[in-house]
């Protein structure tokens, strides 16, 4: 086979169609990153690699392969910091109209932020994952955002809802321990990012050919 052949058969086009794919995305989590940081510190960085590392690994136990598993962690890095601004001013906003001195309104401060709360960060999330993927197009967002919304909200939902109660009654840290450096302080949502984006994607992807919203790794 020719060199022109070779670059332009099948198998080399659909390298080059996906590395200008990872390429875009890249570029995304930049820009993205570029947005987050002016407004809330590295919150969106690490909230977002925390979601991206946690999903990552989900991906690849479940047998995506590891160029799937990039795009999707790449997508959800950068809808986290594309939202995370929103997020933190609704939550700043919000939180503070439910008093929480007594225990009662702490558990609704919780069930607020697991019910109302995360339906507002699941379909901006959605919404946002959408225009990574399809080069900030907008067609056909609202079926992005809708398609098994109420499965994602219930379920993500059920699983972050230790973290939610605690950042709505303002715990915006946790202490953990690390092996390298002792015991630190992290943000309440990316301690529970990681194991959540690593549950969501492992037991409640539909099958092992579902990418996270809903479509085959090789729809456009």
């Amino acid at each position: 086979m020719s060199l022109e052949d070779k670059v332009g058969d099948k198998e080399s086009k659909g390298f080059i169609k996906k590395a200008a794919k990872i390429g875009w995305k890249l570029g995304m989590a930049v820009a993205t990153t570029a947005l987050s940081v002016p407004l809330v510190g590295t919150l969106g960085v690490v909230v977002g690699c925390a979601f991206a590392v946690g999903g990552l690994v989900g991906n690849l136990a479940r047998g995506k392969s590891f160029y799937d598993s990039i795009d999707s962690s790449l997508t959800i890095y950068s809808a986290v910091n594309a939202i995370i601004y929103p997020m933190v001013w609704l939550g700043d906003t919000t939180f503070p109209l439910i008093n929480n001195a007594t225990t009662g309104g702490k558990l609704l401060r919780g069930l607020y932020a697991s019910i109302a709360y995360n339906a507002a960060f699941v379909g901006a999330f959605r919404g946002a994952g959408h225009l990574v993927d399809n080069y900030l197009n907008p067609k056909g967002i609202v079926n992005s955002i809708k398609k098994d919304f109420w499965k994602d909200w219930a379920v993500i939902g059920a699983m972050f809802s230790p973290f939610y109660y605690g950042a709505a009654n303002n715990i915006a840290q946790l202490t953990m321990y690390h092996p390298w450096t002792g015991y630190n302080a992290a943000p309440t949502f990316a301690v529970g990012a990681v194991p959540v984006g690593f549950a969501h994607n492992y037991w409640f992807g539909k099958d092992k050919q579902k990418e996270i919203y809903g479509r085959s790794p090789d729809a456009q």
